[in-house]
Formats: C-alpha cells, structure tokens, sequence
C-alpha cells in the first residue's frame, strides 16, 4: 500500500477532493477503468474520507492535512492545542521537544505559536504525514526516533498511545511509552505536558503535578499531567471561559457531600468539574447537594449562574413508569422531549419511541434517583 504522501496518491487526491459514501463504489470502480492502481486509489479514497471526518476537529485545515485513522481520534482538537501552546508561552518556553507527534496537531499549534519544536516519532507513516502537515513551518522537524531519548529542550509535551489492538488500554503501564518513563523524561525539563486519558484514577498521578482536564461545548475532551506548571492542584477548564482550582494533592480521592431532598433548581456540573473532583467546592459555595448518593446532579433552591453549571427549574416530578409518564406528557401536550439521565439503565432514545408522544409543545425530561425514589423530573432549562 502506498504511503498517503505518495505523490500518485496526494495527485488524485486534489483531483478528487469530493468524498460521498454512497458514491465510493462507483467512483473507485471508474477511477480503476481510468488506468489508475487499485492501492493508489484506495489509498486516495481513504484520506478523501479522513478529511470529510476531521472537518468536525479541525474545520476547513482538515481540507489540506493528511491523517491516519487512529491518529486523528487522539490528535488534539484546534482549540486545545492552542491552548496546550499558550501555557508554555506562559512559562517562557522557547523550544520543545515533542514525544509521539502523530498527525502533528499540537506540533502545528506550538509553530504557529513561535515555538521551536523537535517532534519525535516512532511510527514511520504517521512520521510522514506530519512532516507533510507541517511543511509550512521551518521552526518545527520531525525526526524518527524516541522522543525520550536525549531531552535538551526548555519543555516537553507527550501524547503516549493510549488504544491497542483490543481498544482503549488503562494501564498507564501499557501506554506508548509508559507513563512512569515520560515522567522520568519530563522531570528533566523545566515545565512538560503529558496529555492522559480522562479517566485516569488518581491514585495514578504524580502528587506534584498540576492536572486538568479540558471541557469545551460541554464535552470533556482531554486531561492533561502538567509539572512545573505551579502548586498540586486539580483544574477543571473550560476553554476560553473559566477554570476551577481545587488545590492541594492531586491523588487525594474526591470529597463526598450528603445528597439532600430535591429543591426548586437542578443543576448538571460540566464533566470536566466532575472528573477534577470539584463537587464538593461547588455545593460548598453555591449551598447546593447531589440529589441521591452518586449522583452528579446536584440541587438546591436558590438561582445560580456558572459557566461550570447548566441549570433547569424543577415544574413537576412524574413517576418513571412509561404508561404513566406518557399519559403525564401528553395531558400537557408535549410530543419533543429532550432526555437526559443519570444512575440508570434506562437508553433514552428507547423510552423517548415507546412513549410515543404527538404533542405541539416541548420539554425536558431529567431521569435520575433522588433520596427516596427514582424519577423522571418536568424541568425547564434556564438559559444562561
């Protein structure tokens, strides 16, 4: 198979920018009656599908760039890689050495940022098309080699992988490379970024380290190991909007809050307040409780206002019966429903076709446990 920079493939890719999936049949079928190879063609096809899919990541850059698949689900998003840039500017960084560069995302944000950038890379395709995703930029090389060998920069940033053969990998152990070998790595440098899975426990963290995890539109996109950044602390930050500090230890577990009955408001805390262990900080501050032990809905009855919290006005609590619920709904006359959830196994698209409703009005339906029962809570959201 031809290597995505192969000047036949990168020929018929301009040639053919278009990409229809119902179209693809009969397109690799003429493109072969045209003389063309069969691999330079499916090669061609590939790339003109990877753009089409790195449209919702990358916008109209996707149009221009060259992916491989599992290197555009880990590259960092536009946003946060400019973001990831802006702290080592922050910092007085200058230069940076980059661990596993894949398609090169980050690496681009931190050239055009003005960073020197020396991106490492073991995989010889993905070291190919980062060269060609950067190639308008003199100030940042990609070498084949282990980016943790030999560390001369200011700084250093690491994206180890994090999915194998089998899927997603949980062991830090088993990521490439390990965690505990980029840390060795980046505890020689003044400041580094190693980008984690989300989900990371903990009792897995460097208890000096800054950590964050990033939210954008609502949706938790990344966590990032941070030393050198400034005290032990958990951040929750919303891009371009706010961030939480919870300080101190970064491996201490979450403080717990006793849930409390519902009240007049319910509010739904950003993922990324959430995964930093930030409820606690919040139900002190605002007088707010989980609503049931567990649950990540929290409640109270004063009106609060937080980029960090979606919030929805209590109008009734209905029983979570779907005959019931369904009868409820359409007394009032609602037939759209929006459904969210918590602490159930309940899939809403399932029970939002089962209630079959024909209303003229809309709604918001919360489906959660509260102290004494499990229901489904008649909200209204409050636009901020």
């Amino acid at each position: 198979m031809p290597s995505p920079t192969d000047r036949r493939v990168l020929s018929l890719l301009e040639s053919h920018p278009q990409y229809r999936e119902d179209d693809v049949f009969a397109l690799s079928t003429k493109l072969r009656g045209d003389g063309f190879e069969p691999d330079v063609v499916s090669e061609a096809l590939t790339q003109a599908r990877l753009r089409q899919k790195a449209e919702s990541k990358f916008g109209e850059r996707a149009h221009t760039m060259l992916f491989t698949s599992d290197g555009l689900e880990q590259a960092s998003r536009p946003d946060a890689a400019k973001y990831h840039a802006e702290q080592f500017l922050s910092a007085g960084v200058q230069s940076i050495r980059e661990v596993g560069c894949g398609i090169g995302a980050d690496t681009l944000a931190f050239a055009q940022a003005g960073l020197t950038v020396n991106a490492r890379e073991l995989e010889e395709d993905r070291a190919q098309i980062a060269r060609y995703n950067l190639v308008a930029f003199p100030t940042a090389s990609v070498e084949l080699a282990d980016g943790l060998l030999d560390v001369t920069e200011d700084a250093l940033w690491a994206d180890p992988a994090r999915r194998g053969p089998k899927g997603r990998i949980n062991n830090p152990e088993e990521w490439g490379p390990p965690l505990s070998r980029v840390l060795e790595a980046a505890r020689r440098t003044r400041i580094a970024g190693i980008k984690v899975a989300p989900g990371i426990d903990y009792g897995q963290l460097p208890n000096d380290a800054t950590v964050e995890w990033l939210s954008s539109g609502g949706d938790l996109i990344e966590a990032i190991i941070w030393l050198g950044l400034g005290q032990p602390s958990r951040r929750a930050v919303l891009l371009g909007e706010a961030e939480l500090i919870i300080e101190g230890d970064p491996t201490t577990p979450a403080e717990m809050v006793e849930p409390q009955e519902l009240g007049t408001y319910i509010y739904e805390p950003d993922p990324a307040v959430i995964r930093a262990g930030g409820i606690a900080q919040f139900c002190t501050e605002f007088n707010l409780a989980p609503v049931a032990p567990g649950i990540a809905y929290l409640t109270g009855n004063s009106r609060i206002d937080s980029p960090f919290l979606t919030a929805f006005e209590v109008i009734d609590v209905l029983p979570l019966q779907e005959k019931k619920l369904a009868r409820e709904l359409s007394n009032r006359h609602i037939g759209t429903v929006e459904i969210k959830k918590r602490g159930l196994e309940i899939s809403p698209e399932t029970l939002r076709k089962r209630l079959k409703l024909k209303g003229t009005e809309s709604a918001t339906l919360i489906l959660t446990p509260l102290l004494r029962s499990r229901n489904a809570l008649l909200v209204s959201r409050i636009q901020p």
